[in-house]
C-alpha cells in the first residue's frame, strides 16, 4: 500500500470512527461501548489473524505478562476515549486529544525520566495548552462527568502511548505486531467487562461515569443501528491497517500534519452534525482556540523535527 493512498485511508477512517461512535452513543442510543468495543477488538483480531494465516503478516509475541498488561490497559484507555466522545461535545472531546504530548512529558517526568526540552519546545506546547483553555472556555456543553473523563482519557492515553512505545523498542517489535500479539487476550478482557458490566451488574456503570441500562434490556430502534455498530467495526480495522501503512513511512512533522488535518475535519463534522449550535462570536472563539492548539502542536513537530536532525 502507497504513502499517499494508506494516509487517505487513516484520515477518512479516523475522521469517521469518531463521528460513527458518536452517532451509536447519541443518536442511536447504544451506550454499551464494552460491546462496542469487544466487537471491534473481534474484527481486528480476526483481520490480523488473517494476514498472519496467509503470511502477510510475521507473529512475534510479547511475553505473556507483557501481552495481558498492555492488553488491560489498551481497553481501560479506549474505553475512556469513547466515553469521553459520548459524554462531551466531539468538539471539546478531540481538542483535549491535543493535551495528551504535554500530559506525556509530565507523566515521563513524574516516574523519574527527565529529557531536555528547548525554550521552543516549552512554549509551543503551551500555546497548544493556551488553545485548548480558549476552546473549552466557549464551549457549551461542558459539563463535570464529561470534563472528569477527558481528562482521565488523556492521562490513561498518554500512559498507554509511553507503555506501548518502551514494550515496542524493547522487544523490537512492529506496531502491528504489538496490535496482534495483544488481540486476543485484549478481545478475552472485552468479552468479560462487558459481560460483567453489560450484562450482569450494570448498575455498576454508573459508580464508573457510564451511562446506566443493562444490554438485555435495550431495544433497537431501527435496523439502520445495527448497521452504523457494523461500521464501527469495519472502520475500526481499515484506521489500525492504514496507521501501520504511514508509520515510520513519512516524517514527524507529515504525520503531525496529517493529525492536525484529522483535528480540523472532526472539530467540523462534530460541530455540523452533532454539537450545539452556539452564537456567531461563541463560535469564532471556539474555532479561534483550536486554531491555537493546532498551531502550537505544529509549531512542536517542527521543532522537535529540527532539533532531531541537528543531533543526528
Amino acid at each position: 500500500m502507497s504513502v499517499w493512498l494508506a494516509g487517505t485511508f487513516n484520515l477518512f477512517a479516523s475522521v469517521s470512527i469518531i463521528l460513527v461512535n458518536k452517532q451509536i452513543a447519541s443518536v442511536c442510543g447504544f451506550h454499551f461501548i464494552l460491546t462496542l468495543l469487544f466487537l471491534n477488538f473481534v474484527t481486528t483480531g480476526t483481520v490480523l489473524e488473517c494476514l498472519v494465516r496467509s503470511g502477510n503478516l510475521e507473529v512475534k509475541h510479547l511475553p505473556e505478562r507483557e501481552r495481558w498488561l498492555i492488553a488491560f490497559m489498551a481497553m481501560f484507555t479506549v474505553l475512556l476515549n469513547n466515553a469521553s466522545n459520548e459524554a462531551n461535545s466531539v468538539g471539546f472531546y478531540q481538542i483535549t486529544k491535543l493535551l495528551i504530548i504535554p500530559t506525556v512529558i509530565c507523566i515521563e517526568r513524574l516516574g523519574g525520566i527527565w529529557r531536555e526540552y528547548s525554550t521552543a519546545i516549552v512554549l509551543s506546547l503551551f500555546v497548544a495548552s493556551l488553545g485548548v483553555a480558549i476552546a473549552t472556555i466557549s464551549d457549551f456543553e461542558v459539563n463535570w462527568r464529561g470534563s472528569i473523563l477527558a481528562g482521565l482519557s488523556v492521562v490513561a492515553t498518554a500512559k498507554y502511548q509511553i507503555l506501548q512505545s518502551g514494550k515496542q523498542h524493547e522487544h523490537n517489535v512492529s506496531a502491528m505486531q504489538i496490535t496482534y500479539s495483544v488481540s486476543w487476550p485484549q478481545s478475552f478482557v472485552g468479552f468479560c467487562a462487558a459481560m460483567l458490566l453489560d450484562v450482569f451488574v450494570p448498575s455498576v456503570k454508573e459508580y464508573m461515569l457510564l451511562r446506566h441500562g443493562g444490554l438485555l434490556d435495550h431495544e433497537f430502534k431501527s435496523s439502520a443501528d445495527v448497521g452504523w455498530i457494523l461500521a464501527c467495526c469495519g472502520i475500526a480495522v481499515v484506521m489500525n491497517i492504514s496507521t501501520y501503512g504511514i508509520l515510520g513511512k513519512t516524517s514527524p512533522v507529515t504525520y503531525q500534519v496529517l493529525g492536525q488535518l484529522k483535528t480540523c475535519l472532526i472539530i467540523g463534522f462534530g460541530y455540523l452534525f452533532f454539537d450545539a449550535k452556539v452564537p456567531a462570536n461563541w463560535l469564532l472563539v471556539r474555532f479561534s482556540g483550536a486554531a491555537v492548539a493546532m498551531a502550537g502542536i505544529l509549531s512542536y513537530a517542527f521543532i522537535k523535527n529540527s532539533e532531531q536532525k541537528r543531533k543526528d
